[in-house]
């Protein structure tokens, strides 16, 4: 692994997870390593069943082999699964420590910037419609920093308890919609956040800060964790904010991970890709 990738492996699991777990850092492994780096062209090329190698520093290539070999058929389908995976790991902070009562509401949607070691990417979450058996359609998108049209964009109808994604539609640029494969019992290693104690982030609440960000000027409470072996986990978050995070840092070793807010909707993102 080399030293870029390992700190992707580093910061991605440091901001998804306290604790971490080998799942999850694979499945981040070229999150944050592959920002700018042809995001669009590596997921896109596995939507279309035609991944040929590792265009996202960490992500297998071409299958469960790796390598940069052009690989096609079932073993491209799970590529598509591998990018959505950690699209959607990162994008809900899956099994990582959050704010309790965050969630955004059916039309709602925010857009950060990820930011680490001087790369940058933008990703949406959006919460798009509870059907009415209770199941839910959520989209996460990707752009390139420097070329917005350079996009990623998958939807998914989760489970009514959002524990399974059942179905699936993905997007890149150049593209056409198309279904993506979900495997029973689902294939994702994402979870829901772990969401801390009103005593816990009472007492790490160090003050009440103006923040302004792309999205606005926001009233924020500043909240502060330290990490062991040095470095903090920060946030800044606001009530009048979809999901509630205007800002949040991970600091650790004169290194910074940023995802900060710069866009949101409070009503009527719908998809974009056809689902329902």
């Amino acid at each position: 692994m080399t030293t870029r990738a390992g700190k992707a492996v580093l910061y991605g699991t440091v901001a998804l997870s306290l604790a971490g777990c080998s799942t999850v850092r694979s499945a981040m492994g070229g999150a944050m390593g592959g920002l700018n780096t042809g995001v669009s062209n590596a997921a896109g090329a596995a939507v279309a069943g035609q991944f040929r190698g590792p265009a996202v520093p960490g992500a297998p290539a071409g299958g469960a082999g790796g390598g940069a070999g052009g690989m096609a058929g079932p073993q491209s389908a799970q590529m598509m699964t591998t990018y959505a995976n950690w699209m959607f790991t990162l994008a809900f902070n899956s099994g990582g420590y959050w704010l309790p009562n965050s969630d955004l509401k059916p039309g709602q949607s925010v857009t950060f910037q990820f930011s680490s070691n001087g790369n940058t990417q933008d990703m949406e979450r959006a919460f798009l419609k509870t059907m009415p058996d209770g199941k839910q359609w959520w989209r996460v998108q990707w752009y390139n920093e420097s070329n917005p049209k350079d996009s990623v964009i998958f939807e998914a109808e989760f489970s009514a308890d959002r524990t399974q994604v059942l179905r699936m539609r993905g997007k890149t640029s150049g593209q056409q919609a198309g279904e993506i494969p979900v495997e029973q019992g689902t294939g994702f290693s994402w979870s829901q956040p772990t969401y801390l104690t009103k005593e816990s982030l009472d007492a790490a609440t160090v003050g009440t800060e103006s923040v302004t960000t792309p999205a606005g000027t926001f009233t924020a409470k500043h909240i502060k964790y330290t990490l062991m072996g040095g470095g903090n986990y920060e946030w800044w978050a606001a009530d009048n904010v979809p999901g509630g995070v205007v800002k949040y840092v991970v600091s650790y070793g004169g290194d910074n991970y940023t995802q900060t807010l710069v866009a949101m909707s409070n009503s009527d993102t719908t998809s974009v890709l056809g689902s329902f």
